[in-house]
């Protein structure tokens, strides 16, 4: 998963950059918008890869040849996808048995709405920023209006990610008649996880071990993987929570109905 999800990220940026730089006023900031996120989320080494790495696409960006760039992210993106299925399958403790057909539906269908919720975080956060910036000139100071922006924008990361979380556990694994319910405690739980873990990398990368000794100048693209893997281990344990939960629900479920049929039993014999 992290593998995939490593190709899909640089392609998918330079599809998004180019098809922002056709929206007027958006491509620049759009830019600055998903640097200033990769720096609060990524160890330092990281997100200075990810600002070397946005300076070249800016500049590919400006070619318009994404043609190429859109087929090797769909290539990565729709892998990606598949191989989180296939590990929400091993999470439930499911096989799958889906037609060629369903399944495809679903890996393409996930890949579109997780690009989709993406795209859309990006441009709230971007706007919101705006509307933060305008609003503070009339009623707050540049600093309050920098805390407002934050709250806003780690607010829009959060529902987007609560919600693409719960689609992948509502259509990801193969399983029948599963009901939203059961895919919002895992979600929340592995948003909760994501953060906690994001936080605890950033700090050992950053103050305990950078691994500059071992990998060299790939310690940056060695955090990266590892976040990315740390990121889908998250989804797969929430998707584990969610399993044993619907379980216990389900034996709930199975013995109120045996109890209820056992009293009903007992009515009907002594009505008798």
């Amino acid at each position: 998963m992290a593998f995939y999800h490593f190709l899909a990220i640089f392609p998918s940026l330079l599809v998004f950059l180019g098809l922002a730089r056709r929206v007027p006023q958006l491509g620049a900031h759009a830019r600055d918008t998903i640097l200033d996120l990769s720096q609060q989320l990524l160890p330092r080494p990281a997100s200075l890869l990810f600002e070397n790495m946005m300076a070249e696409l800016n500049q590919r960006a400006l070619s318009g040849q994404l043609i190429t760039s859109l087929a090797g992210a769909l290539w990565a993106a729709l892998n990606g996808t598949w191989a989180m299925i296939f590990g929400l399958n091993m999470a439930y403790e499911v096989q799958e048995r889906r037609p060629w057909w369903k399944l495809g539906a679903a890996i393409v269908g996930l890949t579109a709405s997780l690009a989709i919720s993406g795209s859309v975080a990006l441009l709230l956060i971007f706007f919101g920023g705006e509307l933060a910036n305008r609003f503070s000139r009339q009623h707050f100071s540049l600093d309050e209006a920098a805390i407002v922006f934050r709250g806003f924008e780690w607010a829009t990361l959060f529902a987007l990610l609560m919600f693409s979380f719960a689609l992948l556990y509502r259509f990801g694994p193969n399983l029948r008649d599963h009901k939203w319910r059961w895919s919002t405690p895992g979600a929340l739980f592995a948003l909760i996880l994501w953060v906690g873990s994001t936080l605890a990398v950033r700090l050992y990368f950053e103050h305990v071990n950078n691994y500059q000794r071992v990998y060299g100048h790939l310690n940056s693209v060695v955090m990266l993987l590892l976040w990315l893997y740390i990121t889908n281990g998250a989804i797969l344990i929430g998707g584990e929570m969610n399993s044993e939960i619907e379980k216990a629900g389900a034996k709930r479920d199975g013995g109120e109905r045996s109890s209820a049929k056992v009293k009903q039993g007992a009515r009907d014999r002594s009505g008798s």
